[in-house]
């Protein structure tokens, strides 16, 4: 649901290429296989992929949980705050400290 949410908002907002991160390896998967999904998120794995072709370049990518911790922190905010909220080009305050660390545990896989 999260994948097709981030979909609609880069359409929405006329984004031409797009990566879509998530850490759950099973979803990823699916939406990077082009044979027909028949699991039960079936109607999210084939709605997010049509709405994929709208844009110029769509990549799905598989990223550990641990350096996806400023989404979390992010997604935390909102719901205790009861708020819907998109950023752009912008972090909160309690979210900082944690893109720090993301950014150091993702640039060390890399090495």
């Amino acid at each position: 649901m999260a994948c097709f949410q981030a979909l609609n908002l880069g359409l929405y907002i006329e984004l031409r290429k797009v990566e879509i991160e998530g850490d759950s390896r099973s979803v990823i998967c699916k939406l990077q296989e082009e044979k027909e999904d028949i699991s039960e998120i079936e109607a999210f794995i084939k709605d997010s992929k049509h709405l994929s072709l709208g844009f110029e370049s769509c990549i799905f990518r598989f990223i550990h949980r641990e350096s996806n911790k400023v989404a979390h922190l992010i997604a935390i905010e909102g719901l205790k705050k009861r708020e819907t909220t998109y950023l752009a080009n912008m972090v909160t305050s309690g979210a900082e400290e944690a893109l720090v660390a993301d950014r150091s545990w993702t640039k060390s896989l890399r090495e």
